[in-house]
């Protein structure tokens, strides 16, 4: 490849940096923290023995991990087929219709009509969930950025309230300065459409092209990234206002899984681009395009060795976060397969922290 204009970016290099790097895969002790702290004298139980009625097709019996008591049995190809129906089922109920994607590239061409008429510099970006097919029906909010040459945000957004309010586009619109980064929040009279508003939230749109980007070099990635955002939504842990996550963490967790499993589905595309001694790193605004032309480039030579089913990955996903990742010491991060560790960033929260890619 020629001279690679990002390799003139300032380089972030991994502390403490090893000769021989390993995978965080490679670095987590998944041995439970029951095991660590039970005691060595054996507790008796009176009747607590399963018989051998209870043993089910040859399964193991009750094992302690943590707190909880579990039954351990390995996925019969029975309970892989009812997987793979209900996942179908669910994701017909839940996901954006076509209709409904329709209506919303209808609505996205009538309001970047109206502010091109007023404003000729305006430049309309579609990011978020609609933007790599993983909106659901409810709430299917459309977020859409746009900027103004020469005006600054806020004076973007009190313009752009302004224009809106003036057309017969939508019934209610206001500036919301709660939400991060601050937004215009609109109702579209028909349909009853939400729509959201922000002007140069070049972070969310970077990031809405590289998982749509990510989508591109496994079917099995945008399946995947629809169900644990429904798992999230039915599980009410989406909400950052509320202290849980914020959904885009869920879809950076699920290309995380991808990226350590092994064989991997999917690459780390900075550790491509940069060389995995100069990630994780922070990059420029005039970066992304041929951060980006590169990686689609690399999207069509990819090719994953791993043939695991979606059923059987969805399954290792859930245990990968529950009883594998160290929530206490390492950083979801999609930018290396090397641990990014909290100590290393001076984070001292024991929560699971999910690390932003730009």
């Amino acid at each position: 490849m020629d001279e690679d204009p990002l390799k003139n970016s300032s380089l972030i290099t991994i502390l403490n940096k090893q000769s021989n790097p390993r995978p965080l895969i490679e670095c987590l002790d998944i041995q439970s923290t029951f095991e660590k702290r039970k005691k060595h004298k054996k507790f008796e139980r009176n009747d607590s023995s399963r018989s051998h009625d209870d043993q089910i097709n040859g399964s193991p019996g009750k094992v302690e991990v943590g707190r909880s008591t579990i039954d351990i049995r390995e996925p019969m190809p029975e309970h892989l087929n009812a997987l793979k129906n209900a996942f179908n089922k669910i994701l017909n109920e839940r996901l954006l219709s076509d209709n409904s994607l329709k209506l919303r590239k209808i609505i996205f061409d009538k309001l970047h009509q109206i502010i091109l008429a007023s404003r000729s510099d305006c430049q309309i970006n579609l990011y978020g969930s609609i933007s790599f097919e993983c909106c659901l029906e409810k709430p299917g909010i459309m977020d859409i950025d746009i900027q103004f040459k020469q005006t600054l945000q806020y004076d973007t957004l009190k313009e752009l309230l302004e224009i809106i309010t003036k057309s017969d586009l939508c019934k209610e619109a206001c500036i919301n300065t709660e939400h991060k980064p601050s937004c215009i929040d609109l109702i579209i009279n028909e349909p009853n459409m939400r729509v959201r508003i922000t002007s140069g939230y070049n972070r969310g749109i970077n990031l809405s092209k590289l998982i749509r980007i990510y989508t591109k070099f496994d079917s099995r990635v945008i399946k995947l990234l629809r169900l644990f955002r429904i798992l999230s939504k039915t599980c009410n842990i989406d909400k950052p206002d509320l202290g849980t996550l914020h959904p885009i963490a869920f879809h950076i967790m699920v290309i995380h899984f991808l990226q350590q499993i092994d064989p991997p589905i999917l690459p780390c595309l900075h550790e491509y681009v940069f060389g995995i001694d100069h990630v994780p790193i922070t990059m420029n605004e005039n970066q992304y395009p041929e951060f980006f032309r590169i990686c689609n480039v690399y999207s069509r030579e990819w090719k994953s060795k791993n043939t695991t089913d979606i059923e059987m990955l969805f399954l290792q996903l859930l245990s990968y976060y529950v009883k594998t990742f160290n929530t206490k010491q390492f950083v979801v991060s999609i930018q290396t397969r090397m641990p990014v560790v909290k100590i290393d960033k001076n984070w001292h929260s024991k929560k699971l922290l999910v690390e932003g890619t730009f």
